[in-house]
């Protein structure tokens, strides 16, 4: 954010990588993915390794899990 820039992406978790000569991301929110909420706990490894893979050190990931966002550690049990 302090670059001044915001980029979106909508794509199904488990197709997420980044694109060549992409820059991690600092913050991800992900917005009805099941794999996240709750919906399918099987797959909430996979995404939460995938998102990791995409962000920089010490970024963050919210989700719409109601009000407040609720956050997501991504923390050092996860490998990348």
């Amino acid at each position: 954010m302090a670059a001044g820039s915001l980029d979106f992406r909508c794509v199904a978790i488990e197709d997420f990588a980044l694109n060549s000569g992409d820059a991690p991301f600092d913050i991800a929110f992900a917005m009805r993915v099941g794999a996240l909420d709750g919906r399918h706990p099987e797959a909430s490894q996979a995404a939460l390794k995938r998102i990791k893979a995409a962000l920089k050190p010490g970024g963050r990931l919210f989700i719409d899990g109601g009000d407040p966002l609720k956050e997501i550690e991504l923390g050092c049990g996860l490998r990348s």
